[in-house]
């Protein structure tokens, strides 16, 4: 193929149409260069796909909502997936995996139907020890293979027998903030929230179910309450878990100090109006909301699981902690209560390095490098980190 030859890309999310693979999906279809790329979506038929399909129709691109094909067995879905794509004819097809196969069956089809190259990014790991050997079949079929993280990429090395040398790890993604704008809307929540300088506020932007550990989080609370701290935490997001939640809080007398938001959109000024956020993972890949968080300066603790370690050097540019250990997690927002100086310091480190390394633009960049190469065209070196601009640089959430 030409690099002057447009590509006919189909970027086909199915079940994994939320979350990070919901974002990097949007952004792929919204950033790549029309010039090079003529990009349709495929989009599963269930209801959670319905806002990133509206989404992406507001933005122009062409979205398919297409059967899910959950089984071997079902006959009449894969016949109508492989006419689809037969009719479709894209050049290049890249699929997104975020947990329990709806679309394993999709190279496979691709290769039956005539795609000439297809692409996998596997975004998240719970399902590590299922359908093992049909998984590894499919993933051998794919042309390249990217993880969002390590620990992903050695999941699938050691469960299911991808050879390393074909999966690359590329990372999600934050969009750099504009402070000033989002500023206004911040101190607004500060007030409301009755945050001061001596009762801080901390953020955990997260669904309430359990792998997300706002247990944890709510334990490690009630310790640090017990040692005369004042706080507010706020648990942004919506889930399964939000009455057992509350019920723990209630248990552990959190009262006022703890404040359940449901879904907060737009998300950047809760974020930029914490002194701190906590990202208290039992399982997970690369959260959008701890880069989010690190992108605006804010000092985070999170659990050293899955690509947060990729990201968070401990006592440099944030903190670790063990997933589940409600006593090391109390313990650092017992110092960072302490210490709002020292805390500040690593938020500015952090931010520092999401701008240099976790834009979308860079991801974007790498992912149309897996495109080149696989594509058998020469590859490209991104472009050097810009410095940070003067309206990205964090502020201390008190001013």
């Amino acid at each position: 193929m030409r690099r002057d030859q447009r590509v006919r890309l189909v970027v086909a999310a199915g079940s994994a149409s939320q979350g990070g693979a919901a974002r990097v999906v949007w952004e792929l279809a919204t950033r790549l260069p029309a010039t090079r790329y003529d990009v349709r979506v495929w989009l599963s038929r269930a209801s959670d796909a319905d806002d990133l399909a509206a989404s992406l129709a507001r933005g122009g691109i062409a979205v398919d909502r297409v059967r899910d094909v959950s089984s071997r067995w079902d006959w009449g879905g894969m016949l109508a997936t492989w006419s689809r794509l037969r009719r479709a004819g894209p050049s290049l097809l890249h699929v997104h995996h975020a947990g329990p196969p709806a679309d394993r069956l999709l190279p496979g089809l691709a290769r039956a139907a005539g795609v000439p190259f297809v692409v996998v990014t596997e975004h998240a790991f719970a399902w590590a020890n299922t359908a093992r050997d049909r998984l590894r079949h499919n993933l051998q079929r794919a042309d390249a293979v990217t993880a969002v993280c390590g620990a992903v990429a050695d999941g699938l090395v050691r469960d299911h027998g991808i050879e390393r040398a074909r999966v690359r790890v590329v990372p999600n993604g934050a969009d750099l903030p504009d402070l000033d704008q989002e500023w206004p809307a911040a101190r607004r929540l500060r007030d409301e929230l009755g945050v001061t300088q001596f009762r801080p506020l901390w953020v955990c932007a997260a669904r309430l179910e359990e792998e997300k550990g706002q247990a944890v989080l709510l334990d490690a609370l009630a310790q640090v309450k017990e040692q005369g701290n004042d706080f507010v935490a706020a648990l942004a997001g919506e889930g399964s878990l939000r009455s057992a939640f509350q019920r723990r809080a209630a248990a552990h007398a959190l009262g006022p100090s703890v404040r359940f938001l449901g879904r907060v959109d737009p998300l950047g000024p809760l974020l930029l109006a914490a002194d701190a956020c906590v990202t208290p993972s039992l399982t997970d890949g690369l959260p959008l909301s701890l880069l989010d968080s690190l992108a605006r300066g804010r000092p985070m603790v999170a659990s050293r699981v899955g690509g947060i370690p990729d990201v968070i050097e401990d006592g440099v540019s944030g903190r670790l902690v063990p997933a589940g250990d409600s006593v090391a997690l109390a313990n650092v927002l017992g110092d960072f209560h302490r210490r709002p100086d020292a805390a500040r310091r690593l938020g500015l480190t952090g931010a520092e390095r999401v701008h240099a390394h976790h834009t979308w633009e860079r991801v974007v960049e790498a992912f149309e490098a897996v495109y080149d190469e696989v594509l058998g065209l020469a590859s490209f070196a991104p472009a050097e980190a810009e410095a940070i601009p003067p309206s990205a640089r964090a502020r201390p959430a008190g001013r």
